[in-house]
């Protein structure tokens, strides 16, 4: 079966960030493979679609433990469900569990802001940078509660998604600032609290994010500013107690590079664009999740409540091998 063009442009939009916000990257992800099982003629063509799309869907987007975590769910719902090798029941199955993990995804989301929410009281000066669906419903509920804050945002080159951010603030009626990236240890002055949206959560309690993130967090920390993360556990990574290290993309060099100067000598010049970084824990003073705010250093405690002691869960390759049996 040869495989939709929309399928790849979906991809390419997640890769090149076209799709900011996390949360929204994995719900397109998820209806991606939905979509793949519900065009399907066959168990055959579903495997072979499947274990092509699926590998390049969690490279497109490496650092988002949620992806892996929800992909690698769906998926495994899909295997098994295809026991009885009957393509109805895997169609019937796969729009179940979809359709439960989004709304396990957005009511996670929503907890987990209103928890952040609590933290933001009357006069507040609150940064943030890139652009995340939690973060925004956190100012939102603090705004329907009527409290009176203040938003920084960097503008999070490359991308520069602060902007976009930063215009739906300002639509929702909040007294809004945006700043160069530069300026970060220049503005935190000003700050009361700093919220960071998340990819991942690494089991020492690190932080992955958008480039950036790390020194928005370090200047903080220098100025005695409090950084919380907004991330439910449901991005917390698993892998990672494995010793597995979460994968840093990085974009395209034409993204930064400007018109007028890819014509000069700029072909001698290396150019790299790094997408996202990662945060010590040290550097984090807690982590806004569904189950409440929690130390950096608690993280391991959830993860093993979650996946038990020793720790068991299957892996997305051994998931992608029982897939391949299906084709003859």
């Amino acid at each position: 079966m040869v495989l939709r063009a929309d399928y790849f442009k979906i991809i390419d939009d997640i890769k090149h960030g076209r799709i900011y916000s996390s949360t929204e990257t994995v719900l397109s992800g998820l209806r991606l493979i939905y979509e793949i099982v519900r065009n399907s003629k066959s168990l055959e063509d579903l495997s072979a679609d499947l274990t092509s799309i699926v590998p390049l869907l969690l490279k497109a987007r490496p650092t988002s433990a949620m992806m892996w975590n929800c992909v690698k769910d769906l998926v495994s719902e899909i295997v098994e469900a295809g026991k009885d090798g009957k393509l109805e029941n895997i169609k019937e199955k796969a729009f179940e569990k979809e359709k439960e993990l989004e709304k396990k995804i957005v009511t996670l989301g929503e907890i987990t802001a209103k928890m952040a929410s609590h933290r933001i009281n009357d006069g507040d000066i609150i940064l943030t940078n890139s652009y995340s669906t939690i973060v925004l419903k956190a100012f939102s509920i603090a705004l329907r509660e009527g409290k009176d804050f203040k938003v920084y945002v960097t503008e999070s080159r490359p991308g520069s998604e602060g902007f976009d951010l930063a215009a739906r603030l300002a639509e929702m009626g909040l007294d809004v600032t945006i700043f160069v990236d530069s300026a970060v240890r220049y503005m935190i002055k000003e700050v009361d609290n700093v919220f960071l949206s998340s990819e991942a959560i690494a089991a020492n309690g690190a932080l992955v994010n958008k480039v950036g993130t790390s020194l928005i967090a370090l200047a903080a920390n220098e100025a005695r500013v409090r950084t919380f993360a907004l991330a439910p556990t449901i991005k917390f990574s698993p892998e990672t107690l494995l010793g597995e290290l979460v994968v840093l993309a990085e974009g395209e060099p034409t993204s930064i590079l400007p018109e007028k100067l890819r014509s000069k000598s700029m072909g001698k010049v290396k150019i790299r664009v790094p997408l996202f970084d990662v945060t010590p824990p040290e550097y984090i003073d807690g982590i806004f999740t569904e189950k409440g705010l929690v130390a950096p250093q608690a993280v391991i405690v959830i993860l093993r409540e979650i996946y038990g002691w020793p720790f068991k869960f299957i892996t997305l390759e051994e998931v992608i091998e029982v897939l391949k049996t299906w084709q003859k």
